[in-house]
């Protein structure tokens, strides 16, 4: 037997499905919670609790005083809820580090097409700045992310912007809470992948900047390898905690 879905998700799959029909736009306003509770055909408090849910999630926000409003897409409500997914299986953590990799590798072409002089050299900047703080021990995850937000930009796709930026908070996330010491090696070798793809972009070398992307994840990739068909999942994988930082 079926569970019975609660009447306050049954509202928010409705408003859902209500901002569809009416074709509603982000910024575009909704009705009043009388309203849409009689349209629906809820109560007022079944109703409050589904548009809190929604608002939470990001599809709709909240202005005092003002009403209830469609909200533009975002990733923004995952990200800030991450912490809570941390505990992720080994199998997970593979996906998504396979995910992020094969997205990003898919666009090296087209970086190497549009990718200004100026966004080039901004790139190397900011790879000799990872470099040099790698050098004194140092972290740099400011930089690392500006890189590749940086990387991308040219390609004008918000899409993949939100995706490549959910990528890298979610691992910066996972490093955050499992606060392992860095080894200086590892870190300093982390700091010249990035010199190396600036190099390998500068020169507007496909094969070369690919190499030089897949190198860079290598790091994860030994870590969480594709399993064995054959010998199964349990034949690989390492706990969350071992990833480091600077990805």
């Amino acid at each position: 037997m079926a569970a019975r879905v609660p009447t306050y998700r049954k509202a928010q799959l409705d408003i859902k499905k209500y901002i569809e029909v009416h074709a509603l736009r982000p910024g575009d306003a909704l009705p009043t919670e009388d309203r849409l509770s009689e349209e629906i055909g809820v109560s007022r408090l079944s109703m409050r609790e589904a548009l809190k849910a929604l608002d939470s999630l990001g599809i709709v926000e909240s202005r005092h005083g003002e009403g209830v409003y469609v909200k533009a897409f975002s990733f923004d409500s995952i990200v800030e809820n991450l912490p809570y997914a941390m505990a992720m299986s080994d199998s997970q953590i593979r996906s998504l580090l396979y995910t992020r990799s094969y997205l990003e590798l898919g666009a090296i072409p087209d970086v190497v097409k549009f990718a200004s002089k100026e966004s080039v050299a901004r790139l190397c900047e900011l790879a000799e700045q990872m470099l040099a703080k790698a050098k004194r021990g140092e972290l740099f995850p400011d930089e690392d992310y500006a890189f590749h937000v940086e990387m991308y930009r040219c390609l004008n796709n918000e899409f993949l912007n939100s995706l490549i930026d959910l990528f890298w908070k979610s691992f910066n996330k996972m490093n955050d809470v499992s606060q392992e010491p860095v080894d200086g090696k590892i870190l300093e070798g982390r700091a010249k992948d990035h010199v190396y793809i600036a190099k390998m972009l500068e020169a507007r070398d496909v094969f070369g900047l690919l190499s030089a992307h897949r190198r860079h994840f290598d790091f994860l990739f030994n870590r969480f390898p594709i399993p064995d068909p054959v010998a199964g999942e349990n034949a690989t994988g390492t706990a969350a905690e071992d990833i480091q930082p600077t990805l």
